[in-house]
């Protein structure tokens, strides 16, 4: 047999796990929560809550109610169904989004990047295994109108993936947000989403206890059109919540749960994902350390209440650095928040590749690097298989001393199933030297060019593509 080691990691006991639960409670019912939005107070006001302006106080008693109507798993359906992917089961890796700079091969540092600079993350993340999901805002694009870019982004998306294609992050407007479902409108069918599951839009409260109108108008649109919301609550240690790592996960959970009871009772039984997106305050420069164990801790925390007490998805902003650099620092970061997070049992990671210096920068590079690093974590999260055939015993006992099993049959049958990596160079030095001492960033250049200039021009049938750009411009007009 052969299972998952996901999900082993336990930092809180059960009845801490309940505290932090009660304390939660505690908070969402005392203390109360803000929603910018009328709309939204209006909702909570037809259900009972106490309102002291836009104050809301939910009762635990609701928040459990919105708990069991809450699906632990759903289906994120591909553009190409079999793409589509189990969220709630397994580990599930999305694109980046929010970066600022673009980082080139050669180190320097783009601040407005392009649209082709968008569309040529979206070709990787089609073209890597261990990207599952693609999407979102790995780069802001600069040379298209501010009006439209979030559309541009999406049909650049659609063009180059025909992975699941996650909602941009730069929809400001109840407007902008309904114009992206008419992009998914025309690929899928008018109404398919009624039915079935396409995109999820990441929803941030501002920590503490205040959910914009912004915010509040991502989670009453997506969960009016049936699509699932993403509850990003990230407090920072000591700067946006008390310095301790125990309240900010406390802090984080209340936050959470504001939104996901503000979701279902919108549309009960839409599919809510909660986010362990909580960070370490780093207090030299009052900002936030993304990489630090601190974060590390509460993440993997958060993660064990959302998944196995909430019963929920677990999503987590991990596999992250804040090295500006492609570099011993940036592996090592990387590694030990990617692996400690899918240890406590992490069913969606954000930012897991590409990603630099804090979640400010993207690149091409480290996302084919970071498609290694995930390729090895679900590797080991496979476990170790036990059976007759795995203990060997014919082949221990029939070795004479001093002899090697290279001939073996078991050998010549199995070899080519222990792991093998996709970038890093495990050849000897003479070999390494004659083909030219490439580093693990110079391979990675190497598989971006490749990639790129493999890719199609577009994955999109021509009719479709039109109706996408007739929208367009029709906007821009």
């Amino acid at each position: 047999m052969k299972s998952s080691i996901g999900g082993q990691l336990k930092i809180l006991t059960d009845e801490q796990v309940l505290s932090v639960h009660e304390t939660a409670c505690k908070i969402l019912e005392d203390r109360g929560m803000v929603f910018e939005c009328n709309e939204c107070v209006d909702v909570f006001k037809h259900h009972g809550c106490k309102i002291e302006g836009n104050t809301i106080f939910i009762g635990r008693q609701l928040v459990e109610e919105c708990l069991k109507q809450t699906p632990s798993s759903f289906l994120l359906e591909a553009p190409n169904p079999h793409r589509s992917i189990l969220i709630g089961e397994g580990l599930a890796v999305h694109a980046a989004g929010g970066e600022t700079f673009l980082r080139s091969y050669q180190g320097t540092l783009h601040p407005q990047p392009t649209l082709k600079d968008f569309a040529d993350f979206q070709k990787l993340y089609q073209a890597c295994p261990n990207v599952d999901i693609a999407g979102y805002a790995p780069v802001s694009p600069f040379d298209v109108p501010q009006r439209t870019k979030s559309l541009w982004t999406v049909l650049e998306s659609f063009k180059n993936s025909d992975k699941p294609i996650l909602s941009p992050m730069e929809v400001e407007t109840v407007e902008k947000k309904l114009e992206v479902f008419e992009l998914f409108d025309i690929y899928f069918g008018k109404n398919w989403m009624d039915n079935h599951y396409a995109t999820w839009h990441t929803v941030c409260p501002n920590s503490p206890y205040f959910f914009s109108e912004f915010a509040c108008d991502g989670i009453r649109v997506y969960a009016q059109r049936n699509q699932p919301v993403c509850i990003v609550s990230a407090p920072m240690t000591g700067i946006t919540s008390p310095v301790f790592l125990l309240s900010t996960l406390i802090l984080s959970i209340a936050e959470g749960l504001a939104g996901l009871v503000l979701a279902q009772l919108i549309r009960p039984g839409v599919p809510v994902l909660l986010s362990a997106s909580l960070t370490y305050g780093y207090m030299r420069t009052a900002s936030w350390e993304c990489a630090s164990p601190d974060t590390s801790l509460m993440l993997a925390s958060s993660i064990q209440m959302i998944k196995y007490f909430y019963k929920l998805p677990a999503r987590a902003q991990t596999g992250v650095s804040s090295s500006k650099t492609i570099d011993y620092q940036a592996g090592l970061e990387t590694m030990q928040s990617l692996l400690f997070s899918a240890l406590a049992g992490v069913n969606v990671t954000s930012q897991s590749v590409g990603t630099l210096s804090n979640l400010m920068t993207s690149s091409l590079e480290k996302t084919i690097l970071d498609d290694e690093v995930i390729g090895r974590v679900r590797y080991l999260l496979k476990g170790m298989k036990y059976d007759d055939e795995q203990r060997g015993l014919e082949d221990l006992l029939s070795a004479a001393p001093s002899a090697d099993f290279l001939m073996n049959d078991s050998t010549l049958a199995h070899f080519r199933d222990a792991y093998e990596p996709s970038v890093s160079d495990w050849r000897s030095i003479e070999e390494w030297q004659a083909s030219g001492a490439q580093s693990a960033e110079d391979n990675a250049h190497s598989l971006v060019v490749q990639t790129l200039e493999a890719a199609p021009q577009s994955l999109l049938d021509a009719d479709t593509e039109k109706d996408m750009l007739r929208f367009i411009n029709n906007i821009e007009r």
